[in-house]
């Protein structure tokens, strides 16, 4: 079982380095894995510095593939 959450589902104008709408997913077997992996990618790749942890636990799925 993986969980995950959209960048795009936080951020729905976010844009990656090329200019296109982002479409990172972070995962992790743990919703504590996925907020550590997409504030990671909010803070490097979109300059977000909130706390934005309610977001992301809001936006995490499950995948059971």
């Amino acid at each position: 079982m993986v969980r995950f959450a959209r960048c795009n589902a936080l951020l729905s104008l976010a844009i990656n380095a090329s200019g296109k709408g982002c479409r990172y997913v972070a995962k992790g077997a743990s919703d504590d894995d996925v907020v550590k992996d997409m504030m990671e990618h909010l803070t490097s790749v979109h300059q977000v510095e909130l706390d934005m942890k309610a977001n992301i636990l809001a936006s995490t799925k499950t995948h059971n593939g």
